[in-house]
């Protein structure tokens, strides 16, 4: 049986409920009213359970980045929702793959079927916009020209 961080802090909270549920049953031991009491105990703690799980679920989950690349000819527009501040946003161009870096632990790796160099990049409001050429493209004109 695996247990996650999150589930742990639930279990104790299931487990608290489930003991004031039988706290106040053992003191309410006779009657309707009584009864009642630790039915509607019971149904609150499992609803509260319920709606805690579901906060705990929604802070934890990753937040996804999106990332939009366009073709037009040879050049190539990548453009990414990454994570500040601006001094902690970077990206590295590896042959045939663009890995970028922001804040909080950002990781994103980008891969092309060739190889990439960048012409220009910008960073605003969080959005990072490269303008990214084939490098196969560059170096041929490179040697047309000379």
């Amino acid at each position: 049986m695996s247990w996650s961080r999150s589930s742990i802090p639930l279990g104790i909270i299931f487990l608290l409920l489930g003991l004031l549920a039988l706290a106040l049953l053992m003191r309410l031991q006779r009657g309707l009213l009584g009864l009642i009491l630790t039915g509607v105990v019971i149904i609150l703690g499992i609803y509260w359970f319920k709606e805690i799980k579901k906060a705990l679920e929604s802070v934890r989950a990753p937040k996804e980045y999106p990332v939009e690349v366009s073709e037009d000819d040879d050049l190539i527009s990548l453009t990414a929702q990454v994570p500040g501040p601006e001094s902690e946003v970077s990206f590295e161009i590896s042959g045939n793959k663009v890995l970028l870096r922001g804040g909080k632990g950002f990781r994103r790796a980008v891969k092309f079927p060739y190889r990439v160099r960048v012409l220009r990049s910008s960073y605003i409001n969080g959005i990072l916009h490269l303008k990214l050429a084939r490098a196969d493209v560059i170096e041929e004109r490179g040697r047309r020209s000379h």
